[in-house]
């Protein structure tokens, strides 16, 4: 899926359930989706979370021991695989490290399925979180990513790769 589909899908989202507002709650887009959303503690610490379903029953579950907007991001990128991955009928899961959220750049023909899902649920939870249009209104009064990452609730590093991603840093670092 290309990266145009994915931020139209993720701002559609948005428009759906009213949300286009920052910073964009992703609880509250989960509980429209009727998809509980439930802290864990994992026994490998380098996962970050995961979504199961199961018959016709879906369930988010995050790691309690990452920062609120690590949750966040997580959260929004569990949601991506749901909306993007998860509609066969049966059961399906989708388990996620750290690694996972590293998945970064554009796809290539060399990248697996798997890798290549990663990637397409780390650009449509970005583009749910730090709408387009959103971020780019903000950037005009605020070009500062620190405070752009305080208010939509996001770490500063999710932050600049969207800044960059959307040609905003050039102006910033030039």
């Amino acid at each position: 899926m290309k990266r145009s589909e994915i931020e139209e899908r993720a701002t559609q989202i948005l428009r759906d359930h009213h949300l286009l507002t920052i910073p964009v709650d992703p609880l509250a887009i989960a509980k429209a989706l009727n998809v509980p959303v439930m802290s864990a503690v994992f026994s490998e610490p380098d996962k970050s979370g995961a979504i199961v379903k199961r018959g016709p029953e879906f369930s988010i579950f995050v790691n309690a021991n990452e920062a609120p907007a690590r949750k966040r991001f997580t959260i929004a990128h569990e949601i991506g695989h749901k909306l993007l991955h998860m509609d066969s009928s049966g059961d399906v899961e989708f388990i996620d490290t750290e690694d996972n959220f590293r998945t970064t750049g554009l796809p290539d023909d060399n990248w697996t399925l798997e890798r290549r899902r990663e990637w397409e649920a780390n650009a449509f939870a970005a583009a749910l979180l730090m709408n387009e249009k959103l971020v780019r209104d903000e950037w005009q009064s605020s070009k500062d990513p620190a405070n752009l990452a305080w208010k939509f609730q996001v770490s500063p590093p999710a932050m600049l790769y969207r800044l960059t991603q959307l040609g905003l840093t050039e102006a910033f670092f030039s």
